[in-house]
């Protein structure tokens, strides 16, 4: 047998390529191409930090979209409320303008007309006032233009300058916040 043959059939495990390399090295097997394999590694590792920094800004971004969505909810949500409130103000308001009149052909203050009248009022008051909604007070107070718009000026002995005379229409807050000014006549 030939020294080469010899070598071949001690190095069975050993693939063909390897064998036919002729240098002695063993092509494939570990420490045989230590630069590449390292610069495999840190390629990879890179590309993994990559992915994963692509993957928190996915994740940052989608957070960021949920509480958008539910800011805007609420804040959509809050408008039509409103909305709604000011409508049913309009409403409050003519009970009060009906029960303010006096007729003198309907029945006495104590009918039963009267009284139904009132239970509506009280009731829808009570509504508003559960969704947070509450008269802003007017009476005996100085006029605040955050809160008040004068629809007139009066001369009065009675009441301090710049102070309210007399309300046309409440005004009223939802929570915090202003919800509709109260028209009022002011003392010069």
């Amino acid at each position: 047998m030939t020294k080469k043959r010899r070598k071949e059939e001690k190095q069975p495990d050993m693939a063909p390529a390897a064998r036919d390399a002729g240098d002695g090295s063993l092509a494939g097997a570990p420490g045989a191409d230590e630069q590449e394999v390292p610069a495999d590694i840190e390629n990879l590792r890179a590309e993994l930090d990559e992915l994963n920094g692509k993957w928190l800004r996915a994740l940052a971004d989608l957070d960021n979209y949920r509480k958008r969505v539910e800011r805007d909810r609420r804040r959509w949500s809050g408008a039509a409320r409103e909305e709604i409130i000011l409508d049913l103000l309009d409403v409050v308001d003519n009970f009060e303008r009906a029960l303010a009149c006096e007729d003198s052909n309907g029945p006495d203050e104590g009918g039963s007309l009267r009284e139904g009248v009132e239970l509506i009022l009280k009731h829808l008051t009570d509504v508003l006032r559960k969704h947070g909604v509450t008269p802003i007070e007017t009476r005996a107070c100085e006029f605040d233009p955050n809160f008040h718009e004068a629809v007139g000026h009066v001369e009065s002995a009675e009441h301090a300058p710049d102070h309210v005379v007399e309300e046309t229409q409440r005004g009223y807050l939802l929570g915090e916040r202003l919800l509709r000014c109260s028209k009022v006549i002011v003392s010069k």
